[in-house]
């Protein structure tokens, strides 16, 4: 899960920050730091986001983004 806070216009306020990984075990443990990296990039490539103004309080925290691979299929 991706975690990251926005400015009113769209941009990244600061770094985005993985705040939990799931499906990690013995075996993709050496991978999971790679896959991190690449969940933080695609919100950093993502940005600017053109969100609606008047709900600037709902998402200026984006809070326990999920990456899904069942979602890519």
């Amino acid at each position: 899960m991706v975690s990251f806070d926005l400015n009113r216009d769209g941009t990244l306020n600061g770094t985005p920050r993985i705040v939990r990984q799931v499906g990690v075990d013995d075996s993709n443990r050496r991978e999971a730091a790679m896959h991190a990296k690449g969940a933080i990039r695609a919100v950093e490539l993502a940005a600017p986001f053109d969100l609606p103004q008047e709900y600037f309080d709902t998402w200026k925290h984006v809070g326990g983004f999920l990456f899904d691979q069942r979602l890519s299929r």
